[in-house]
């Protein structure tokens, strides 16, 4: 009894830690959720379950929907507010592209806009995050979790029908 009380001792304080250390994705969101002048939007693994469930054609969209364990996007609506932000400034001001193993995908610059798309590696070559980030006139962010799949990745492009070469 008296190894467990030990332990559990040298554990609890741990567990602080570890609830404090949310990614700086996690403290963005915590942020400006809820706020006057943003959208937040947080789709749960188990909705997109359901969502499958629905389609009897099984497609190719559902199967990669069922891979995903959540979807996040924040995005500001109010034009005054979005002057004074930026959402990529804010992550690296946190010390997300240094301290993070999140790698670059593709970035787009037009103007005063920057579009970036960052995975995290998962296992057997999947991606375990996908995160878009659009700062400038628009800021937003969207954060997909799951077993991304990047093939997955270029058929829902494709499908979406964005003018962007899958093959």
């Amino acid at each position: 009894m008296k190894r467990l009380l030990l332990i559990l001792t040298l554990l609890l304080p741990l567990l602080g830690i570890a609830q404090d250390g949310n990614s700086p994705v996690d403290k963005l969101f915590n942020k400006y959720a809820n706020r006057k002048g943003f959208t937040t939007v947080n789709i749960s693994g188990k909705l997109l379950s359901f969502a499958t469930k629905l389609d009897n054609t099984k497609s190719e969209e559902a199967s990669m929907l069922e891979k995903i364990s959540g979807i996040r996007i924040l995005s500001v609506e109010d034009k005054n507010l979005n002057k004074g932000l930026n959402f990529y400034k804010e992550l690296e001001q946190d010390g997300f592209f240094q301290n993070n193993k999140f790698e670059s995908l593709m970035d787009v610059t037009d103007k005063d806009e920057v579009v970036r798309f960052y995975g995290k590696g998962g296992d057997n070559g999947t991606l375990s995050e996908l995160l878009l980030i659009v700062s400038g006139e628009d800021n937003t962010l969207i954060s997909i979790r799951g077993v991304i799949n990047p093939s997955d990745i270029g058929k829902l492009t494709g499908s979406l029908n964005l003018g962007i070469k899958t093959k």
